[in-house]
This record gives C-alpha cells, structure tokens and sequence, in this order.
C-alpha cells in the first residue's frame, strides 16, 4: 500500500492491490472513522522517534470499469484532528496537536 496527500480534495488517499478485499477497506465501509499512522526513527544514536497520527473520517472508493474516478480502489481520508512527534520538537516532549478546519 501507499499513500500520498490529494491536494485537490484536501484529504489523504490510500492505494493498494486488492486494496477492496483488504481488512481495513471492509472496516471503513462498516464504519467510516479511521486512525492513520506514520512513524519513523530520526536516528538510532541518539534515538529520535518521530510520527505523525491523523484521525477522521475515511471512505471506501471502489472503481469502476471504464471510468477514471477513482482510477483504482482507495481509501480518502477526510482529516480531522492531527497529532505529530518528534518532526520539528523533541520526540519526548510534549505532542502537538490540531484540530483540522474543513468539511472532515
């Protein structure tokens, strides 16, 4: 799976093979909230953890035939509240945190 930002829809797009038969696209039709986590380590010496978590709603994109939106299956995430680490503080100090202005 990958993902990237849509800058046209302002939101965070997931793709994948066989992406409509995963767990997580059958989890997002059932029920559209959803946690995305990306986390990395800055270093190991000194050890620097660093992450970025965006909550909100999601949806289940399937294609369809012959048509090019969506090109392929996707998950659109619509962001509501982002919270990252360690990107331009302290990994171990305190988190920020923000609520996301938009249609979420």
């Amino acid at each position: 799976m990958t993902f990237e930002h849509n800058a046209e829809t302002d939101t965070i797009d997931i793709i994948g093979r066989d992406l409509a038969r995963s767990r997580k696209f059958k989890n997002i039709e059932a029920d559209g909230r959803v946690s995305f986590v990306v986390d990395d380590l800055a270093s190991r010496e000194p050890w620097r953890p660093r992450g970025i978590e965006i909550r909100g709603r999601a949806q289940a994109l399937k294609a369809n035939p012959g048509e090019t939106n969506p090109p392929q299956d996707l998950i659109r995430i619509h962001p509501q509240r982002v919270m990252a680490w360690g990107l331009d503080t302290d990994a171990f100090g305190t988190t920020h945190a923000r609520e996301v202005i938009g249609e979420g």
